[in-house]
């Protein structure tokens, strides 16, 4: 099986996420829906009338991923990613203080750094970022290629290494953006007052962040998600980068300590299944992204 294969009627029935075709995996097709360019970061009333209709397209059938009560489901729709809770019933209580427009404002602004030094990789171009019906709507470019954790499967242990220092290397190049003058502390490119409730990261996290003690002396541009499902691969290359929300102004231990403590499986959470160590060392073999010398 080739590991780059993007085109889902080419997958076998026993690939681990052939129940879900459209995940992970995108090959573009003449009859893949396109975003209209007079549309395209455009909250006029007929643009919004325009990615209503657009977002009516979104149903089970195209979910990539349904999220937790309160959260955003993702969607794939031609050549565009789409999130949205409006198949969702309105939250309640705190879940009902869900502000995504804060996420929203920093995965545009943190694109717009990116661009500027991945010159080999690609960023997705941000096509909507704003409320529809009253909930916060982003659509976005679909990067073509394979997500780095379903190609993972056919890859070699020689693979896995490349991808990660591929990975390292990404985030060294992000790390040389430093803030600007206003921003003397840790925090999202866009800031947000309450990530906990707005974007409902864990508390842990904002801990981490946030903390009074700040020891971070090398503040620079973190993407901060760089998880296998983020990174689009093709050729044994990363070719993509995605998912930048959660980017922001850190040192780099703190940024190591969120991927650690949050992005990443824990040793711990396997030792009733007894699994061989050749297997948990695969399973944990991103864990260490950070440790660079």
């Amino acid at each position: 099986m080739n590991p780059y294969e993007s085109d889902p009627d080419k997958i076998p029935p026993t690939d681990r996420y052939a129940d879900v075709p459209l995940y992970g995996r995108y090959c573009p097709q003449p009859s893949d829906f396109r975003p209209d360019e007079k549309h395209i970061n455009s909250t006029t009333p007929e643009s919004l009338r325009y990615w209503s209709a657009v977002l009516a397209q979104c149903t089970e059938l195209n979910r990539l991923y349904e999220s937790d009560e309160g959260g955003r489901d993702v969607f794939a729709l031609g050549s565009v990613i789409i999130k949205s809770s409006h198949l969702k019933v309105a939250p309640e209580g705190r879940r009902s203080q869900r502000d995504y427009s804060y996420a929203d404002a920093n995965e545009v602004e943190a694109i717009r750094l990116a661009k500027k030094i991945l010159d080999d990789i690609k960023v997705p171009q941000v096509y909507f970022a704003d409320k529809i019906n009253g909930r916060d709507v982003l659509v976005q470019e679909r990067i073509p290629g394979v997500g780095l954790n379903v190609a993972w499967q056919y890859i070699s242990q020689s693979q896995k290494v490349s991808f990660k220092e591929q990975a390292r290397q990404m985030l060294q190049k992000l790390r040389t953006i430093t803030p600007p003058s206003e921003i003397s502390c840790r925090s999202y490119i866009v800031p947000d007052p309450d990530p906990v409730q707005h974007r409902g990261i864990q508390d842990i996290e904002k801990e981490i962040i946030f903390a009074d003690n700040e020891e971070d002396t090398d503040f620079g541009f973190m993407h901060n998600d760089v998880t296998q499902s983020n990174c689009i691969v093709d050729n044994d290359r990363v070719v993509g980068l995605i998912d930048w929300e959660m980017a922001g102004f850190f040192g780099w231990k703190t940024a190591a300590s969120i991927h650690v403590q949050i992005r990443t499986p824990k040793r711990e959470n396997y030792a009733s299944l007894d699994l061989p160590e050749e297997m948990m060392d695969d399973i944990l073999f991103w864990n260490d992204l950070y440790d660079v010398k």
